[in-house]
């Protein structure tokens, strides 16, 4: 029996060695072929290198750039670039990488996002990066433009104070007083109804200017005397007396009655009171019905 076994592993160890020996020898013969192969391609290659001229040569160095041209149109623009800058072997792998499109990068943020969002906790900041100070954020384009402002509304021009216009301005009613004057000489020396009508309407209007003008200027100076009483109190540690609007109203109407009874408009001021009086109540009534 163990002569019986020792035969059998004999006879399976040389079959063994020579499937082996046929395998290498299938492998060898394969290697051969493809270095072969291999070897072909870069003889082709090297012999087309050979066909296609190089500027290093000396029938290239001299040639015209006419002829150049000719010949450019004659190989075409591939054939002669790898004539004159050699083959595009030299070129950088990258160089022929498409880029991506615009789609591409946006399904790859969009990939990233929805990755971030199934995290179960929440981005992480980091701390490295200074938050820009108040007002010197991003800014958008139209605020580099330089925008028309309107100074009568603009808070950096300050704000409107009637008084101080008044005070700037006061040589306007000095004026107004001159033009009276000539206006009410031309009234006299006028013939034509028409333009006595005209002259009679700009005097009336400048009248009504030097009368408004008065009026605001002695209400001006009510307010600055007030104040000064205020502040002439808090001085001396007393506390200052505010009077109030109604009280105001109702000392203005009075002074203006006495003013009235004085030139001896009052009679006049009153009936034209009562006319409007009536007036708005038969509006109302009007209304009503």
């Amino acid at each position: 029996m163990n002569s019986q076994a020792n035969d059998s592993d004999s006879e399976y160890s040389v079959e063994n060695k020579g499937l082996e020996s046929s395998a290498e020898e299938d492998k060898g013969s394969d290697s051969n072929d493809s270095d072969e192969e291999d070897a072909d391609d870069d003889d082709e290659d090297e012999d087309e290198d050979e066909d296609v001229p190089k500027l290093a040569d000396d029938e290239y160095k001299t040639m015209p750039f006419e002829d150049l041209l000719k010949l450019q149109k004659k190989l075409g623009a591939r054939m002669y670039n790898e004539a004159i800058f050699g083959t595009s072997k030299d070129k950088k792998p990258n160089a022929l990488k498409p880029k991506p499109s615009k789609k591409a990068k946006q399904k790859s943020a969009s990939e990233n996002e929805s990755s971030s969002d199934s995290d179960s906790g929440p981005e992480e900041m980091t701390s490295k990066r200074k938050v820009p100070a108040l007002g010197m954020g991003k800014k958008d384009k139209k605020a580099s433009l330089a925008q028309p402002r309107d100074p009568r509304f603009d808070p950096r021009q300050g704000y409107f104070s009637g008084r101080q216009f008044r005070n700037n301005y006061s040589f306007l009613n000095d004026l107004r007083q001159k033009e009276l004057k000539k206006l009410n000489n031309k009234l006299e020396a006028a013939t034509d109804p028409e333009e006595a009508s005209k002259i009679k309407f700009l005097i009336q209007r400048t009248e009504n200017q030097i009368r408004e003008y008065a009026k605001h200027k002695a209400l001006d100076a009510d307010r600055m005397r007030e104040k000064q009483q205020a502040r002439a109190a808090i001085q001396e540690g007393k506390r200052p007396f505010f009077e109030r609007k109604s009280t105001k109203q109702a000392r203005a109407l009075v002074e203006q009655y006495d003013k009235l009874k004085d030139h001896g408009a009052l009679d006049k001021h009153i009936d034209k009171r009562r006319k409007k009086i009536s007036a708005k109540d038969r509006k109302k009534l009007d209304f009503a019905t």
